[in-house]
């Protein structure tokens, strides 16, 4: 037996463990190439930033500076639309120096975006102002992912996909900043170059700050007229606001430089493949089930409710039966929106079901124009509120809205995502300057019964809700307090008095940032009451 070719361990030969031997090298072998490439590939990604770390850097902490500059405790002042404008410019040089070309195609988006952030101190109505807010985020997001990926073959479901994909990207490069900085200085030091003196007035901050504490509290114990002068010295600081405001520093930071590097380390894949490959009739049997419905139900709303020729149930007036349902009818609508996009979407072409898809889409119009007729009616018994203005709104969008819709069923290539941008944010921008709690206040007050002494003794029908009246913004102070109204309404309820106090207060405290158009003419309406 030949024991020098014998294997220790299993008592084999060695010519026979050779072939494992080899597998297990090539096994080997290959996953470390696979994990070279994958540490070329995030270099890859990474390079653009890591290269240029000092620009990047310094303009995301300059745009963090300002980004607290405009907003701390300022969230509907003047400076807003000029935080739009800077943040407009702070992504343009971060695009242009990432060797990513302006496309000029953005204008409208660009515009809108300085429309919307003008519209935020122009009024007072936190719900417009919110509202405006998602939709100038938003818009950035479609802006810069149009600027570095080629997205004009994307559907709608794509789109949101990527805003979404954009947003947990983002969050997951949280510690890009540290990792591109050590790498920058790495490559620095291998080439030779000597660091500045940055480096070692930060070491020497970090080292001051404790050891100043340290001594400051055996100073402060050690002497009384000290800490009393201490004491008196930061009396007035307020711990918590210089709190807020390092949190706003380190948000605006790391929020602008972790998207540019997520959008630098093109996580996010520009090609996209259609996933039209279910068998349409799945969707031809539901969707056959619901059109059949909804022609039953557009039929009664047309003989009911638009001709008004049949009669409706016991109990019921025109205006009881128009108050019902346009919340659910707005609800179906949404929905109808979404089963027509997932049909277009996931199913393969058929021509039947284009048919079922257009049915329901002008079922859905009917939908639409009930819903509105309804809340028209119900508006003429009960006036308006903001959120009867949001439905009639939202009814005009989807209008607009199931029309590409209509035109995407038998024109596949049709830019649907896009026009459903242009065409919302064209009306928000509207909805936006309107400044819905003036019309409001102009259009209740013309139901007001100012004859009646109290509001027991109010004619029938005449508008009494000065509560409702009491929450609107400054937006709706110019009618509120005309002399014909003022006295009335604050004779009538506590509230308004509440309100116009409110107001006063809103329009001394303004300062120069915080210069809000809609208090100023809130003050200036009251101080020609005095």
């Amino acid at each position: 037996m030949d024991y020098e070719r014998m294997d220790p361990v299993n008592g084999t030969y060695a010519a026979e463990n050779k072939p494992a031997w080899t597998e297990q090298e090539k096994w080997r072998m290959e996953e470390k190439k696979r994990e070279e490439e994958r540490r070329l590939e995030a270099e890859k990604k990474a390079a653009v930033m890591r290269r240029d770390f000092p620009f990047f850097g310094w303009a995301s902490a300059v745009y963090a500076l300002f980004y607290t500059f405009c907003l701390y405790k300022n969230a509907s002042g003047i400076t807003y639309p000029f935080f739009v404008a800077g943040t407009l410019i702070y992504f343009g040089l971060c695009t242009r120096r990432s060797g990513v070309p302006l496309k000029k195609d953005s204008t409208f988006t660009v515009v809108s975006m300085l429309l919307l952030g003008i519209s935020v101190f122009l009024t007072d109505n936190i719900s417009i102002q919110l509202i405006t807010k998602t939709g100038i985020f938003l818009l950035t997001l479609s802006l810069m992912l149009h600027q570095y990926l080629n997205d004009g073959a994307w559907n709608f479901s794509r789109f949101l996909l990527a805003i979404c994909q954009c947003i947990l990207e983002s969050v997951a490069c949280l510690g890009r900043p540290f990792s591109d900085g050590s790498a920058w200085r790495q490559k620095r030091t291998q080439e030779g170059k000597k660091d500045g003196k940055g480096r070692y007035v930060a070491l020497g901050i970090l080292v001051a700050v404790p050891l100043g504490l340290l001594i400051l509290a055996l100073l402060v114990s050690a002497d009384a007229v000290f800490r009393d002068l201490f004491v008196r010295l930061f009396r007035h600081i307020n711990i918590w606001n210089i709190l807020l405001v390092l949190c706003m520093l380190t948000f605006g930071f790391f929020a602008s430089y972790c998207f540019m590097a997520m959008l630098n380390s093109r996580v996010i894949k520009e090609d996209y493949r259609e996933n039209r490959n279910q068998e349409p009739v799945l969707a031809i049997t539901f969707t056959s089930v619901l059109a059949v419905m909804y022609l039953v139900f557009s039929g009664i709303q047309v003989v009911y409710l638009f001709l008004g020729q049949l009669k409706l149930p016991d109990g019921y007036t025109y205006s009881s039966y128009a108050r019902q349902g346009f919340f659910q009818l707005l609800a179906v609508c949404i929905i109808n929106l979404i089963i027509v996009l997932v049909c277009l979407g996931f199913f393969r072409e058929s021509k039947v079901l284009k048919g079922i898809l257009t049915l329901i889409s002008l079922c859905t119009y009917i939908m639409v124009a009930s819903s509105a007729y309804r809340m028209l009616l119900y508006i003429g018994t009960c006036q308006l509120t903001f959120l009867r203005i949001l439905v009639l709104w939202a009814l005009a969008a989807t209008a607009l809205v199931l029309g590409g819709i209509i035109v995407t069923i038998f024109k596949p290539g049709f830019r649907l995502f896009r026009y459903c941008i242009t065409v919302v944010t064209v009306l928000y921008i509207l909805l936006a300057f309107a400044k819905p709690d003036y019309w409001i206040a102009r259009y209740n007050m013309n139901y007001v019964d100012f004859t009646a002494v109290s509001q027991e003794q109010a004619e029938e029908g005449s508008y009494r809700d000065f509560y409702y009246l009491s929450h609107l913004s400054a937006d709706a102070a110019p009618v509120l307090a005309a002399p014909e109204n003022y006295e009335f309404l604050k004779n009538q309820s506590y509230s308004m008095e509440e309100y116009y106090s409110r107001m006063e207060r809103k329009a001394e405290g303004m300062g120069i940032r915080s210069f809000n158009v809609s208090r100023c003419l809130a003050g200036k309406a009251l101080s020609r009451l005095k």
